[in-house]
């Protein structure tokens, strides 16, 4: 069965066993929920898709490297104005604050190579946190990687107008194509990244085992990383 049906599947699952759970609960005094009444762990944890990407000294880096340590992967955009930035800093807040004894590795995937230069990792992730991975490639590699994940990504001019899947800069028909809109080439600089946002957490076996919601509250992302970090899922 491919990954991203895995993942689909495992999501759904995760889903109406939260809802049974929750249908058969009662209306009785109830134990203090962590969770908040959501469930983020898989039904049934998977292997990671594999990811391999360059950070800002120009060195590959695969997610396979990090065996043995606790993922949280996010995939975003270093110019992205609200989500990447408060859910990064979350992550880099709670590693302090757990104390993980790097234990605990916060993986960054840029999903716009064309601004997000290697200098320009390496000013982002100095601001968050200083052993913040951060990582891209060009959209030929990037792409496949992040679709394996389920996350989708298009480029729009943030005055307005059509989107496009290539970043700005890139010729249609180059590297792996593009509309034929024009709608990229137009862009210039000033675009924004919609993209599916949400927090992968990855066991030391390297076994996706939840997926966490920039909307679900700040603590539940606290729970889901502490379980993991003491081997639950």
């Amino acid at each position: 069965m491919p990954r991203l049906l895995r993942l689909a599947l495992g999501a759904v699952t995760g889903l109406l066993a939260a809802l049974l759970y929750l249908g058969i609960r009662g209306t009785g005094p109830e134990a203090p929920d962590p969770l908040g009444g959501q469930d983020p762990f898989l039904a049934s944890p998977v292997e990671a898709p594999p990811l391999t990407l360059t950070d800002p000294d120009g060195r590959s880096v695969s997610l396979a490297d990090f065996r043995g340590r606790v993922v949280a992967l996010f995939f975003g955009y270093t110019q992205c104005p609200d989500v990447c930035p408060i859910t990064l800093a979350q992550l880099a807040r709670l590693d302090e604050e757990i104390d993980a004894g790097g234990e605990l590795e916060i993986v960054f995937v840029s999903l716009d190579p064309a601004r997000d230069t290697p200098a320009e990792l390496q000013r982002f992730g100095d601001r968050l946190h200083p052993d913040l991975v951060a990582l891209t490639g060009p959209i030929e590699e990037l792409r496949p990687q992040v679709l394996e994940y389920g996350i989708g990504f298009v480029y729009r001019p943030r005055a307005g107008g059509p989107a496009d899947s290539v970043p700005p800069g890139i010729v249609s028909g180059e590297a792996g194509g593009g509309s034929a809109s024009g709608g990229a080439e137009s862009m210039g600089d000033d675009y924004l990244v919609d993209h599916t946002a949400r927090t992968f957490v990855i066991d030391r076996g390297g076994r996706l085992v939840a997926q966490v919601l920039p909307e679900t509250r700040g603590d539940v992302l606290r729970e889901v990383v502490e379980r993991v970090l003491e081997g639950g899922t």
